[in-house]
């Protein structure tokens, strides 16, 4: 019970002496960049089903502050930046002031996630997948496109599938 009694006045007097008579202080951080953040692009694009790979690309291109680059100068409406990775890459615009306009994105031969394997399977019952393209168009100003393009085979034969992946996740929620 004294721990408890001590511990509790303790922390209070802590708190006592981080006020500063009400006042707030402004604390100004050395080496410290406040950069620009996508919210709006991360929050329609980044799938929490996709693989690491893919979501931690798009991550970088919601964070990458375009006001840092070179060639940057502050008298153009657009800066386009190219993202590579080994499995796909990310053409994105930025405005003058850092936010996304727009992106294209292409990932090829990801681990699809279980909805759309699962979708893939059902409506093809004994093929399997032997290559995949996933593809995102972001339009700040209109619906993302999410699309697999997917080749299916069975008995040395091939089908090819186009999948609407926004709408396939709209359906199954």
């Amino acid at each position: 019970m004294r721990k408890t009694i001590f511990s509790l006045l303790a922390f209070s007097l802590c708190l006592v002496f981080a006020q500063v008579n009400g006042q707030e202080r402004t604390v100004e951080l050395e080496g410290v960049t406040v950069s620009p953040f996508n919210l709006e692009y991360e929050y329609a694009v980044v799938d929490p089903e996709m693989p690491e790979s893919v979501q931690e690309l798009q991550r970088k291109v919601a964070r990458f502050d375009v006001t840092e680059m070179p060639s940057y100068n502050g008298r153009f409406e657009a800066y386009e930046v190219l993202f590579e990775q080994d499995n796909g890459s990310i053409i994105a615009t930025y405005d003058g002031d850092g936010k996304i306009t727009e992106s294209l994105e292409r990932f090829k031969d990801i681990a699809l996630p279980p909805a759309i394997r699962n979708h893939i399977y059902e409506n093809n019952p004994g093929w399997t997948i032997h290559k995949d393209i996933y593809m995102i168009s972001y339009y700040d100003d209109k619906d993302v496109q999410k699309t697999c393009k997917v080749q299916l085979r069975k008995d040395g034969q091939k089908r090819n599938l186009k999948i609407n992946v926004s709408n396939l996740n709209q359906s199954s929620k």
